[in-house]
């Protein structure tokens, strides 16, 4: 006699379960799915390891992992620290010693008022010794965003990390009802700083002084690329060897001379930026630049060599370079690399003498973007303003071919003046057909 056994249930629990099919995640090989709960945030990698016994002690392993306070955030400030600090400090405490970090990312915003609390003094003293077993565990990208903070004190262990490739620091102050204050924040920096693979550096709402940059700049013989944004930097007389890229938005600088600091420089943009001195001569290594609203202290200087001859692909909305480029175009000088421009800030129709020169001088000239009459921060009052409408510009209109020009793109918040601008750049732009005109509200 044959009998057929059936499987014991366990428990009523598992009958309720339905039978999914079988578990293909599971015979993937640890190295994808490595790969996988590295995408999540630590908080999801460690409810995604209890699903399967094969993913169980995985969370232990992940290189990459993101810490996000707003994951914990209950109506309580106070349990959602606890419940914060106690699950970081568990989770990094636990994580296998063999482990090297690919990236440490921790996002912390405390509420209004907290930071003098009992609970910003908690987060703040748990911050630094969570970022010291980060350094123990051979981080090679580090990231802290947290807002709220007065000062940070990073641990003197990151500034002499031999792993630490790319460093991202943002001490943003966030009001829940005025949104952003815009106020740079101190932070408190070691005596030392030795990072010799350090190649990428962002900073927002920092603030650092001479003596500390040029410690950190030295530190760091392999920096390549520096962003900052919302930023107060001194410079001083800092000597960046070895910067190809340099991104500064929102920020005040001091001391900056960019050919000196930083000859061989490849990539440059400022946006919104304060400064006390810029120089624009013998940037030769230049093949890329975006300058918007340049707002200097001193008058830019030209003594003859325009190094944004070799500028691929500028973008200028600032008066005070156009009048740099303006003398550079009185001496014969070619843009044979120009293949992109954007021109604005100002009426184009007052302009128009200084862009008739320039396409003159550019060749290779493909894609033009005009920012007419736009009401921006900075701009100066122009024909359209005073009625005008650049009589003394159109005395005089020369026509050139452009061979390699295919697009011009004029922006603007209103359609004064604009007819006059296409018809003027037909007319002087021999061999373009068509010329697209945008209507566009600019704050």
């Amino acid at each position: 006699m044959t009998t057929c056994t059936q499987p014991v249930r366990q428990n009523a629990a598992e009958e309720a379960i339905p039978y999914m099919g079988p578990d293909r995640l599971s015979d993937l090989p640890d190295a994808l799915r490595l790969k996988i709960l590295s995408t999540l945030d630590a908080k999801e990698v460690a409810q995604t390891c209890i699903l399967s016994k094969r993913w169980r002690n995985l969370w232990a392993s992940v290189p990459c992992l993101h810490f996000d306070y707003e994951t914990f955030s209950t109506q309580s400030s106070k349990e959602s620290h606890e419940r914060f600090m106690k699950f970081v400090t568990s989770f990094l405490l636990s994580i296998d010693k063999a482990t090297k970090l690919d990236v440490f990312k921790l996002s912390c915003c405390l509420d209004d008022g907290d930071f003098y609390s009992g609970i910003g003094i908690d987060i703040f003293y748990f911050a630094s010794k969570w970022i010291r077993i980060a350094v123990e565990h051979k981080i090679k990208k580090l990231q802290l965003a947290l807002s709220n903070y007065d000062y940070l004190r990073v641990p003197d262990s990151l500034f002499v990390c031999d792993s630490l490739e790319e460093l991202d620091l943002s001490l943003e102050v966030v009001d829940r009802d005025k949104l952003i204050e815009v106020r740079p924040r101190k932070v408190n920096l070691p005596k030392k700083v030795n990072l010799p693979k350090l190649k990428r550096l962002d900073l927002s709402f920092i603030t650092i002084d001479g003596d500390y940059m040029e410690k950190f700049v030295n530190g760091c013989p392999v920096l390549e690329c520096l962003y900052a944004y919302y930023c107060s930097i001194a410079t001083r007389d800092v000597f960046f060897g070895n910067l190809k890229r340099l991104s500064l938005t929102c920020c005040f600088l001091y001391n900056l001379d960019i050919p000196r600091m930083i000859p061989g420089l490849e990539y440059l943009y400022l946006s919104d930026v304060t400064i006390d001195c810029i120089s624009s001569n013998k940037m030769h290594k230049l093949t890329e630049a975006s300058i918007i609203y340049l707002d200097l202290v001193e008058e830019l200087k030209y003594d003859g060599d325009c190094s944004l001859a070799n500028v691929e692909f500028p973008e200028f909305m600032s008066s005070s370079l156009m009048d740099v480029l303006e003398k550079a175009l009185q001496k014969p000088l070619i843009f044979d690399k120009l293949r992109k421009l954007t021109l604005g800030n100002c009426c184009m129709n007052c302009a128009f003498g200084f862009l008739s020169s320039l396409l003159e001088h550019t060749p290779k000239l493909e894609t033009l973007t005009l920012f007419h009459g736009t009401q921006l921060r900075g701009a100066g009052e122009c024909c359209e303003v005073n009625g005008d409408h650049g009589q003394n510009s159109r005395e005089k209109i020369e026509w050139f071919p452009c061979k390699c020009l295919k697009k011009v793109e004029i922006i603007c918040t209103t359609s004064d003046g604009v007819p006059e601008l296409v018809e003027r750049v037909k007319l002087s732009t021999l061999g373009l057909n068509e010329v697209l005109v945008v209507v566009s509200d600019l704050k």
